[in-house]
């Protein structure tokens, strides 16, 4: 049976946003102001974990391997990528609903959300594999993909690990959403980030050592596993009132977040057809080699992108606790703060990248493939409007009302690899950049549109908001509701 009063609290909450509210007050008291800090701090070592990895494992890896066998590992990596689609959402889904309630004084629905998504995504993980398991080896790897180094049989197998790999990372997001809704989200994340870390350490060491694709993946899998064990127990420990089981588990429960949590499907659906989508189009059309130049130029421009992720999942959990608070005024100052913050890092990172970009670039990859300045002007671009959308789409994931912007999102993905397919015949990587760009171009006017509606603010306020900086921040109590 659900929580009958809790789940009038929590709908009561999002229906009447401004009861009793002072905003300025709430966004400035200590405990936001803490969480915000804890969460910016622990999201912010993300990027900096992602640029060292990316930064040193892939000189380390084209040193050891050489161009062509690297190139196999990208595309073979790539491949069960879609697998992520599995969690079917609920990890993401059951974050923003669960914050939502402990918010609003629901832990027993929290508990019910928690539950049904870990076995939902245990069950479907399960037969996923199975069916992986079965498939993958009669793929004729030689027929479609230009594989430089590797026999079909030992590319089957190196899919099936990095497979496996995938699926047992999904129970870190259903894990982080416990974290999440009970104010340990810095906590959660600096565990996760810190795993990323290890295991490519471990992996890439292996991987030199031994020269092999498949021991490199089998030790990712190995050192996740492990993680994922220990990220449950140490969940365990901070968050007793929020058991991992099954008993309270309902199928009720599922069916209600099965939209916003196909939503979430969608995200890294379109991504994968950005990302993996492309890296397949171009290993197909121009061979690994091309692959790999494209790769490492995404790479370095995507650093702008991963310094706009510490803003907005940082943001992400103060959002879902603002609205399920019943404060919709927060939210807005919180879109106004992360805006602002996200529009100034990506003109500076930009900028710099634009001039620097190319020597950075030859003092990285040292001429192990040659360098497209078209290219990597256009990738610039792409990242810089990527990284504007990206933040204002916080907002509605963080109420689980993003389906339909997700949807589109898939379509335009869709439109732009097919987009690609022409462009790319036509003026090489330059032409695949382009192609990325149309789609995040348009995701800017669809998703602040829609974040706006969410936050009842017209466009003109909202520049206006953009424009203006708060010159005091004082420190005071929240205003309790009526």
């Amino acid at each position: 049976m659900h929580n009958l009063q809790g789940e009038d609290s929590h709908q009561a909450a999002l229906a009447n946003p401004q009861r009793g509210w002072n905003p300025g007050n709430w966004f400035r008291s200590t405990p936001v102001r803490e969480r915000l800090f804890r969460g910016l701090g622990a999201t912010a070592l993300s990027p900096v974990v992602t640029a060292v990895i990316q930064l040193g494992t892939v000189p380390l890896l084209l040193h050891a391997w050489g161009a062509a066998r690297y190139g196999d590992w990208l595309i073979l990596s790539a491949i069960p990528s879609y697998l992520s689609l599995t969690d079917l959402g609920f990890g993401d889904a059951s974050a923003s609903d669960m914050t939502m309630r402990v918010a609003a004084g629901d832990r027993k629905g929290a508990i019910e959300t928690f539950q049904s998504s870990w076995v939902l995504l245990s069950v479907v993980s399960l037969f996923a594999g199975l069916l992986a398991a079965t498939v993958v080896w009669r793929v004729h790897w030689h027929h479609w993909i230009k594989l430089a180094s590797l026999s079909d049989f030992q590319a089957s197998a190196v899919v099936l690990v990095f497979g496996a790999y995938l699926l047992v990372s999904q129970q870190c997001g259903v894990f982080e959403s416990g974290f999440r809704c009970d104010g340990n989200f810095a906590t959660g994340t600096v565990f996760a980030t810190l795993l990323r870390l290890i295991e490519t350490a471990i992996a890439t060491v292996v991987g030199i050592l031994t020269g092999s694709l498949l021991w490199a993946a089998a030790t990712y899998l190995i050192c996740r596993t492990t993680g994922v064990i220990t990220y449950g127990l140490l969940l365990r420990r901070k968050s007793p009132w929020l058991p991992i089981g099954f008993s309270n588990a309902r199928l009720s429960r599922i069916k209600e977040l099965a939209a916003p949590a196909f939503g979430f499907v969608a995200l890294p659906l379109a991504n994968a057809i950005s990302i993996q989508g492309f890296t397949l189009l171009i290993a197909t059309l121009l061979g690994s080699v091309a692959v790999t130049q494209f790769s490492t130029m995404r790479t370095l421009t995507r650093v702008n992108f991963q310094l706009m992720t510490v803003i907005g999942w940082a943001m992400w959990p103060e959002l879902s606790r603002a609205f399920g608070e019943g404060n919709v005024s927060l939210a807005r100052t919180l879109h106004h703060r992360a805006y602002q913050a996200g529009l100034a890092l990506s003109i500076l990172t930009g900028s710099a990248l634009w001039y620097f970009g190319p020597a950075l670039y030859h003092m990285w990859i040292r001429n192990a493939v040659t360098f497209d300045a078209s290219c990597f002007h256009i990738l610039l671009l792409v990242t810089f409007a990527n990284s504007l959308w990206f933040t204002s789409s916080v907002v509605p994931m963080s109420t689980n009302a993003h389906h339909r912007l997700t949807s589109i999102f898939v379509a335009l993905s869709l439109l732009s690899l097919g987009l690609g397919w022409t462009l790319v015949r036509q003026h090489g990587l330059s032409g695949a950049a382009f192609a990325l760009l149309v789609t995040d171009l348009s995701m800017n006017y669809l998703v602040l549109r829609t974040s706006l509606r969410q936050l009842q603010e017209k466009l003109g306020e909202f520049i206006r908001a953009i424009l203006s900086f708060p010159l005091s921040v004082p420190v005071a109590e929240p205003v309790e509701r009526s």
